[in-house]
């Protein structure tokens, strides 16, 4: 496998991931080294990677990986890191330099050859307009029962002033396991929960650097596991555990190593991009998570390898996530961690809220106003309530608590873990729409009766679960790992058949696998596949891959794309790099053509234009 990836200039869009000119958090900045490329890396007698690696440890002398300790890790979690390219990630603290410096820095670092993609990360946003107005303190001895408040527990059946129903969580209580029992779920939020909250539990794992109570996740924390005890109010999977994370995406992945297959994640964070003219918005221009790609390919790891249910945010910003600015960026036919978007309806509408995201990525809705739940304030800390929890914010951890219902059912009926695209699937195929019919803008709102008797019967013969891991993108001729997750919850041996047209090998049997991409001049999408077998029942797992063409590939017709990888030492070789023809003058390996071409004395003659 090649060490070396093609060279991309610092002012390359990067798809999203330098998109918008929003005010960055000069906090910190995160930065992607080239495919094998390490700060170890000794690169033996290749002189300019060494003055390049040396040049980025006196650029950024304080850098640190995103994957601390990587090498101590197993052959198999070294893969399953490198799927998501989690290994190249570095971090650099940057929260004491001027603007003008924090700038300046990170334009030197994306002019350096090892440096793949750099970018400060977004300015995060605790979406606190969305808490909601407490109701008038009580004493504890006195709180009422606000669970008839709740109407988003209730089903399909609209109770007036509202133009919607709920998740229909009251019958999924009936259900063994329905309540969340043997679960465990972490809210990820800017503050935490109260913890001396009378009606919700202590934290049974906490992530945090000094995080301070909040109304806002108290209230994600009530929606989801408010007990069950008479008063107050009473979360969808009130049985369940709940731990806690203060928002970072390097605690992400710390988090990641930590929870278990089958836990849920809510992440109650968006991203403020403010102003994002590209997409018409000016004011209130809030992105969730998963626009920012280091956080997207944390998500991706933590859902595709270690089998996590996770939900987020689709974000207060009123954004079209299918708006071609984007480019297929949260297109799901081209990539999909498969994390859940949660969209936000307006309940007295019964349609899409005024603020939610929305497109084709967004799977599942739920209510977006007038959410019954706790609450937290300095000077009712311990007994708060509100009736007005609301944004996306409160659909958010509404989902999440379905989710954690339905697996907690899997799990007391002896199906075993569900994987997380599976139960997405099943929520959304029996969930129901906003109350003009529309499916597509922003999902559907389950409903779980319907969900648990699927789920049920799809299960009843106890067929085999999977789920694939696959890198998202690959590079022309790159050679990569594939793994597929898969068990019997009758405890049968499994087999496996690989199909992998266009790949070599094209078929395989082992539930790890190497494969070679294809060499292509332009990106393609390819497809894997694997048939998991217990002898009985067979199901087909696939998921697709984009393989990145070399830069200029297809400019100059039959001229070959100059790759960054291959030492040319063939005199007058040709090469096509961005709408121009490069002929080869000297040995060279990594020389980017438009940067190191002139009329003599160096790797390539003058290029011209392709005709």
């Amino acid at each position: 496998m090649s060490k070396w990836t093609s060279f991309i200039l610092f002012w390359l869009s990067l798809l999203p991931f330098l998109a918008s000119a929003a005010t960055p958090d000069y906090s910190h900045l995160i930065f992607l080294l080239k495919e094998e490329i390490t700060i170890s890396d000794s690169q033996k007698n290749i002189p300019d990677r060494q003055q390049a690696l040396k040049a980025l440890k006196t650029l950024v002398p304080n850098m640190r990986p995103l994957v601390p300790a990587f090498d101590t890790k197993t052959k198999a979690e070294q893969q399953a890191l490198q799927r998501h390219r989690l290994n190249r990630y570095f971090m650099v603290d940057t929260h004491a330099l001027t603007t003008k410096r924090a700038e300046s820095l990170i334009q030197q670092l994306k002019q350096n050859p090892l440096v793949e993609e750099a970018q400060f990360e977004p300015r995060v946003d605790g979406m606190h307009g969305d808490n909601g107005k407490p109701v008038k303190k009580v004493a504890s001895k006195n709180i009422p029962d606000y669970t008839g408040r709740q109407n988003y527990l209730q089903g399909q059946t609209v109770v007036p002033p509202y133009k919607i129903g709920g998740v229909n969580a009251v019958e999924a209580w009936k259900v063994s396991g329905g309540k969340g029992q043997d679960m465990q779920v972490v809210s990820v939020e800017i503050d935490h929960w109260s913890y001396d909250h009378v009606d919700l539990p202590k934290p049974y794992l906490e992530i945090t650097v000094g995080a301070v109570t909040g109304s806002h996740d108290t209230a994600s924390a009530g929606t989801i596991v408010s007990r069950e005890n008479g008063f107050g109010t009473t979360g969808i999977a009130s049985s369940a555990k709940l731990g806690y994370m203060q928002w970072g995406s390097d605690r992400l992945l710390q988090l990641a190593e930590m929870v278990q297959e089958g836990d849920v994640v809510q992440l109650g964070v968006h991203y403020n991009y403010t102003p994002f003219e590209e997409v018409g918005c000016t004011t209130n221009c809030y992105m969730p998570l998963e626009y920012f790609r280091p956080v997207r390919d944390i998500i991706s790891y933590l859902v595709q390898e270690k089998g996590v249910h996770t939900v987020l945010a689709a974000a207060n910003g009123n954004i079209n996530l299918d708006h071609p600015y984007f480019k297929g960026y949260f297109d799901r036919a081209l990539y999909d961690t498969g994390a859940i978007y949660a969209g936000a309806v307006d309940p007295m509408t019964g349609l899409r809220a005024y603020f939610s995201e929305y497109g084709s990525r967004v799977d599942l809705f739920s209510w977006g106003a007038n959410v019954t739940t706790t609450t937290w304030s300095a000077s009712n800390p311990t007994t708060g309530y509100t009736h007005t929890y609301g944004g996306t914010s409160s659909a958010n951890p509404i989902i999440a608590g379905v989710l954690a219902s339905m697996q907690g059912v899997a799990r007391a009926n002896g199906l075993g873990n569900i994987p997380p695209k599976v139960l997405r699937e099943i929520l959304v195929e029996t969930g129901y729409p906003q109350i003009n019919g529309n499916r597509t803008e922003i999902g559907v709102q389950p409903d779980m009766d319907a969900a648990i008797k699927k789920m049920l019967a799809d299960g009843a013969d106890k067929p085999p679960t999977g789920r694939l891991a696959l890198p998202g993108e690959v590079r022309s001729g790159e050679t990569f790992s594939a793994h597929v997750y898969a068990q019997s919850p009758s405890n049968k041996p499994l087999t496996y058949r690989w199909t992998a047209t266009g790949f070599v090998p094209p078929a395989g049997s082992a539930e790890s696998m190497s494969f070679t991409a294809p060499t292509v001049t332009a990106d393609t999408t390819g497809t894997l596949s694997v048939d998991v077998s217990d002898g009985t029942h067979t199901i087909n797992l696939a998921e697709q891959v984009t393989i990145k063409a070399p830069v200029g590939g297809g400019e100059c017709g039959d001229v070959p794309a100059w790759d960054a990888a291959k030492v040319y030492a063939v005199y007058a070789e040709e090469v096509a790099y961005k709408g121009k023809k490069y002929k080869q003058n000297f040995y060279n390996l990594d020389k980017q053509p438009d940067l190191h071409s002139a009329a003599y004395g160096k790797e390539w003659q003058l290029g011209v234009d392709c005709p």
